[in-house]
């Protein structure tokens, strides 16, 4: 568990900033602040202390005028008070960039658990990228267990580790990026490095690589990807964490004035073709049907959930906006601020509180004067000089209680106008949270409706290109299987995986006319992936012989000349999805059969 560092004053405020911008520091610095009128944070600093452990320094700041101490020393845009919270990395790269260590902010005591995990979540982050997980890894207080995943919650694998105890794996100990319940799911069995003091377990080396888990896609799948990035004419996306493909233009739309940022989103899942696996690959949104069946996005562990889920919603993205004002505005009690120059000294006024009285005697009311008259004096006209002083006594006194009444009125004007500040304030909070939540569901829309829209281009032939028509059926189904075949394989490898001749069975062309729930482009599509090898290539397409019966080994369907009936996958996981029976003759000559349903086993 860290220990909390207090910071309490000038001196201990200034040595913090002093830390933060020298070059002395090893591991990840969170300061969290204490906003103005108030004895606790809100964010759980106790929480906090104990899930970074040792790989970060905590830091509290109290309210009160040292807060002005620490933001003079920071550079403008990193500071942090009111309440918010700051993990700081190692180096200095986030004074350049501020990204690199992003405030945090909390309005209220409710925000505080947010406020608290987005703080673990960014600390435990650079402690990763700073490689720290690693560099303790044969300390004592580590120690190789196994369990099974029991829950996930609060963005966390829950354990149940060999021996009863329990542990628990963030997203940084397992896939950094990624949301745990996209990494492991409940039932899981894991192994790694169990930290003692945080019950972290580090279940990293157990996954496998990005290539071992690649090796499963093969030319022609359609598979889901992540849009990284987007440029006008470019795109990055991908296939696995550590695996990104580069697409242009003419990967995505066929108009060469499209801006691929109108049509992708940041984040936003999408399904492509693979037109090539690594280590060179390449992805194409455009050869993508409706119709299209998609394979699964990979696990990253074994047993794991799909890293990717090409129905969850696209995400709001908002753009990065430091909310630190470019003038700090620390705690309101300001001790050290400019000095205001006092006003003369004033004569004292007179109380009751100031006269000499006996024991138990009431307080007595007397006039203004300058000194008390020790015995009373017969009723007698003062002297000139004695009226004068009264006189001018009373003088001042009138103008003193004038200021005061002044004063005071000035005084409730400014406490007025101070709650009206404050109700300002909270009003303020509200309609930023309120505008933060408007721009949340404009971006989603804007997500979606790029979606739709790239998804509208594909569906969409070019204006300016005619679809051809042909009076024979044969020729027509011949042409879209070759037009598949030059769409969809690389010039470069035209030469290596050339487009065989086939044969049409009889029975064939009908039963495409009478299939309903796929189209003809997608049947000849398959038809190509099977007539130049790219189905046996795809666990997807399921391509296997037709048998005589469910039993496992029932002989193949035959014909008497010694062709061989196999059967293929057009689609997978839909209500009566469709096949493709197609003959393998003796001399290899392939002649499609038949398209059907699941159901029909007719060769």
């Amino acid at each position: 568990m860290s220990a909390i560092k207090r910071v309490t004053n000038t001196s201990e405020a200034e040595a913090l900033a002093a830390l933060l911008n020298g070059d002395t520091r090893t591991k990840p610095t969170v300061v969290v602040t204490v906003a103005s009128g108030h004895t606790d944070p809100y964010a759980d600093v106790e929480r906090i202390a104990a899930e970074i452990g040792d790989l970060a320094d905590l830091y509290l700041v109290t309210t009160g005028g040292h807060t002005w101490a620490f933001s003079n020393k920071m550079t403008p845009g990193t500071q942090v008070y009111g309440g918010a919270g700051r993990v700081y990395p190692i180096g200095l790269g986030w004074n350049v960039d501020l990204k690199q260590a992003p405030l945090r902010f909390a309005w209220n005591k409710s925000e505080g658990k947010k406020l608290t995990g987005q703080l673990i979540d960014d600390a435990l982050d650079m402690a990763a990228a700073a490689g720290l997980f690693d560099s303790a890894r044969t300390a004592s207080t580590r120690e190789r267990r196994a369990g099974t995943v029991r829950s996930i919650m609060s963005e966390r694998a829950l354990v149940d580790l060999v021996g009863g105890d329990m542990a628990s794996i963030p997203p940084q100990l397992a896939q950094a990026g990624v949301p745990i319940e996209r990494v492991l799911a409940p039932g899981m069995h894991v192994d790694g490095v169990l930290e003692k003091k945080s019950r972290w377990l580090d279940i990293r080396e157990s996954r496998p690589t990005a290539d071992e888990a690649l090796k499963t896609y093969a030319a022609g799948d359609v598979v889901p990807a992540q849009v990284r990035s987007v440029l006008a004419g470019s795109a990055d996306l991908r296939l696995h964490p550590d695996v990104t493909v580069e697409l242009f233009r003419s990967d995505v739309t066929g108009d060469p004035d499209d801006d691929l940022s109108a049509l992708l989103t940041p984040g936003e899942v999408v399904l492509a073709r693979v037109i090539a696996t690594g280590p060179k690959w390449r992805l194409s949104l455009r050869e993508v049907r409706e119709h299209d069946t998609a394979r699964e996005a990979l696990s990253l562990y074994a047993g794991g959930p799909p890293w990717l889920d090409p129905d969850a919603p696209p995400p709001a993205i908002v753009e990065h906006v430091e909310t630190v004002p470019s003038a700090p505005e620390p705690d309101e009690s300001v001790p050290d601020a400019e000095p205001v120059p006092e006003a003369p000294p004033r004569p004292a006024v007179p109380s009751p509180a100031m006269m000499p009285r006996r024991r138990g005697e009431p307080v007595r009311a007397v006039r203004p004067a300058p000194a008390p008259s020790p015995e009373p004096m017969p009723a007698r006209e003062p002297a000139p000089a004695k009226k004068a002083a009264v006189q001018s006594m009373s003088l001042q006194v009138t103008a003193i209680k004038a200021e005061k009444a002044h004063l005071e009125a000035e005084l409730a004007e400014l406490r007025d106008q101070v709650s009206g500040l404050r109700n300002e304030r909270v009003q303020f909070a509200k309609d930023l949270a309120r505008a933060a939540r408007q721009v949340e569901t404009r971006d989603a829309e804007l997500a979606r409706m790029r979606s739709q829209l790239r998804r509208a281009k594909q569906r969409t032939a070019p204006p300016d290109v005619a679809l051809p028509v042909f009076a024979d059926r044969e020729r027509g189904f011949r042409h879209l299987v070759e037009a598949a075949w030059a769409r969809r394989i690389p010039v470069g490898e035209q030469p290596t995986r050339p487009l065989p001749e086939f044969a049409i069975g009889d029975r064939f062309l009908d039963s495409v006319d009478a299939l309903e729930g796929i189209t003809v482009d997608k049947i000849a599509d398959v038809v190509m992936e099977v007539l130049t090898g790219l189905a046996e290539q795809s666990t997807g397409r399921e391509l296997h012989q037709l048998r005589t019966s469910a039993g496992g080994n029932a002989a193949p369907q035959s014909r008497p000349d010694g062709a061989v009936c196999y059967r293929v996958s057009m689609q997978i996981h839909t209500p009566s999805a469709r096949r493709l029976h197609f003959w393998k003759c003796p001399d290899g000559t392939i002649e499609l059969s038949r398209v059907v349903v699941h159901d029909d086993m007719e060769p």
